[in-house]
């Protein structure tokens, strides 16, 4: 539920905002949801990867590649696929660090309430 969340929510609040609100969805997300450190980890890096990934491919597929050789010229890469790796590692990362971030703040809170009880 946590993968669909995320990757729904990011896709939809992209269309909006900035590319870091995806870390935002996930910190959230996870917040609310996250059940495990390493599981909230890999859910959120996998669905802000896989959104960024099937953006980007579905722009590449349907504007045509202009902007993609572009990019891949002044960033000096033999071939304007690597981009795709590269863009779904970014947004990998940036996806699972908000997550488990959002996971080990409630962990945190969550504490400080069981304390001072």
């Amino acid at each position: 539920m946590l993968f669909f969340l995320i990757a729904i929510l990011s896709f939809l609040v992209q269309l909006f905002l900035p590319w870091w609100s995806l870390a935002v969805v996930a910190f959230g997300c996870s917040y609310f949801l996250g059940r495990k450190a390493t599981l909230t980890f890999f859910t959120g890096m996998l669905a802000s990867g896989l959104v960024w990934l099937i953006m980007a491919l579905y722009i590449h597929f349907t504007h045509g590649d202009i902007m993609t050789d572009k990019i891949a010229a002044l960033l000096a890469l033999p071939s304007s696929f690597i981009l795709y790796p590269a863009s779904f590692i970014i947004a990998g990362i940036v996806g699972g660090l908000s997550a488990v971030s959002g996971f080990y703040l409630r962990s945190i809170v969550q504490d400080r309430n069981v304390v001072s009880s």
